[in-house]
């Protein structure tokens, strides 16, 4: 298993921010993987849209590394959905990154 950067690096890695932003809204909310993409699309003003390969995988990587965990979700009008919620350790990690950033900015 890979080692998680839980200290943000000066030349930081795009999935450490992919990393950060799925954290930022299944913090908000409790989302699936559509919504995560649509999340991603609005917070960064639809200039960045992912690939659904590269979200359920980002997704499985986050889970693997204990920042979020699953549950099936039973859906009567469609397919199920496995939801996403954010772990204690993906609430350090976001907390971390988010202070990293707001320092940046200063």
């Amino acid at each position: 298993m890979s080692k998680i950067i839980l200290k943000p690096r000066h030349n930081h890695h795009k999935k450490d921010l992919l990393r950060v932003l799925f954290l930022k809204i299944i913090y908000e909310k409790p989302s699936y993987g559509y919504e995560i993409m649509e999340g991603v699309k609005k917070i960064t003003g639809s200039q960045h849209e992912i690939k659904a390969g590269t979200t359920y995988t980002l997704l499985r990587r986050m889970e693997k590394r204990g920042l979020v965990k699953s549950t099936w979700k039973k859906n009567e009008q469609g397919p199920d959905k496995r939801v996403y919620t954010i772990t204690r350790k993906g609430k350090e990690y976001l907390k971390i990154w988010l202070e990293f950033i707001i320092q940046r900015k200063k």
